[in-house]
C-alpha cells in the first residue's frame, strides 16, 4: 500500500494548479508583444533588397506604400501594431 500512495502523491505533484487571471493576462500581453515584433521584423524585411541570380530583386516595402515616402522607424512600429491588431490578434 505504501507504493501505490507515493505514486499517487507523484502524480499528484504533476498536477498544475489552474492559472490564475493573472497568469493568461500577462501570457495574452506576452502573446501580443511576440506577433508585434513579429509583423515589425515582417515590414522591416519587405524593405530589404534582394538579388537572385546577379539580378536586383525590388523590395516591396509595404509601409512605403501604406505610410507614403518620409516615414520614420515609430510610425513603422505603429503600423506594425495597428495590422496586428486588426488581425484581431490583440
Amino acid at each position: 500500500m505504501a507504493s501505490i500512495e507515493r505514486r499517487i502523491a507523484a502524480l499528484e505533484g504533476l498536477i498544475q494548479p489552474p492559472p490564475s487571471p493573472k497568469d493568461e493576462a500577462a501570457a495574452l500581453q506576452a502573446a501580443l508583444i511576440r506577433d508585434i515584433l513579429d509583423e515589425f521584423a515582417s515590414l522591416k524585411a519587405s524593405r530589404a533588397l534582394h538579388y537572385r541570380g546577379g539580378k536586383r530583386i525590388e523590395p516591396e516595402d509595404i509601409p512605403g506604400k501604406i505610410l507614403g515616402p518620409g516615414y520614420t522607424e515609430e510610425d513603422v512600429w505603429e503600423l506594425a501594431e495597428r495590422r496586428v491588431l486588426e488581425r484581431g490578434r490583440g
